[in-house]
């Protein structure tokens, strides 16, 4: 009797052990494909961002740049088609909202008036930045790695830095472009200078806070790029009546610091990535 009711409770903790083996491993799979969903989102905003600024520039009359806006517009078809096979995706409202949109601005894009296509293109990589957060939302942070709470900002406050970068540039290379700065084109670039200083501040304290920083280095690269942008931005395109800079010169320099600032949200996901991978 004692030796069965022995078998029987040595069974019972095998049985839950391997139920809780199985939870934590459908647990892991579920922040995996969450983290992969984050990763195809983030790469799309990217994508828009650009197709915002080269239609900017493509509305002004550089009609060399049809090309590429046909290329971004194929990747980002292939990253959708990548998206649409996960079930996370499929079930967030916004991701239908996002697709409604593009289908709408990819016809109509190179039609648009400038100030248009800036208003469209801003609101859809809105619609996309507030999914990115909603399915970042998805990982159960507190059954899984406490440490990960401070790590929030990394699909909050980052991309919405970068977002504010990507608008400046939109901006400027239309301003670029037609070799003038309107009092609205001085406005608009001015806030978002002082939105990119906030947020960059925001941003880079929160990283020097973390235990573990992917690289210093890229950091102050990227404090630094961020600085020199809203200096550059200042001397040639607010203060200036003529503008000078050329805009294929502005679209490279605030493309750069998009990257810099990218390269650092990329290591730290990847660092998360490689957390849940152990």
């Amino acid at each position: 009797m004692i030796v069965a009711l022995s078998g029987m409770i040595i069974l019972l903790f095998v049985l839950v052990g391997i139920q809780l083996s199985i939870s934590r491993k459908k647990h892991k799979e579920k922040v995996m494909a969450t983290l992969r969903m984050v990763a195809i989102i983030k790469r799309i905003i990217g994508l828009s961002q650009k197709h915002r600024g080269l239609t900017a520039t493509y509305l002004q009359g550089n009609n060399s740049v049809a090309g590429e806006l046909y290329e971004i517009r194929q990747n980002i078809e292939a990253l959708i088609n990548d998206a649409n096979q996960f079930a996370l995706t499929t079930s967030e409202a916004r991701w239908e909202a996002y697709l409604d949109h593009w289908r709408r601005l990819e016809s109509t894009s190179m039609q648009l008036t400038p100030p248009e296509s800036f208003k469209q293109h801003t609101s859809l990589i809105e619609t996309l930045l507030y999914l990115l957060q909603d399915v970042a939302e998805h990982i159960e942070f507190a059954e899984t790695d406490q440490s990960l709470n401070e790590a929030h900002f990394l699909w909050r406050e980052f991309p919405q830095l970068v977002e504010y970068i990507g608008q400046a540039r939109a901006v400027g290379v239309a301003t670029a472009t037609k070799g003038e700065s309107s009092q609205i084109d001085k406005v608009k670039l001015g806030y978002l200078c002082e939105k990119i200083n906030l947020m960059s501040d925001t941003v880079f304290n929160k990283l020097n806070q973390m235990t573990k920083v992917s690289e210093s280095d890229q950091l102050n690269q990227a404090k630094q790029a961020c600085i020199q942008l809203v200096s550059l931005i200042n001397e040639q395109l607010i203060l200036p009546v003529k503008v000078s800079i050329a805009n294929q010169e502005y679209f490279a320099i605030a493309s750069h610091t998009m990257e810099q600032c990218n390269t650092l949200l990329d290591n730290e996901l990847s660092a998360i990535v490689t957390r849940f991978s152990d």
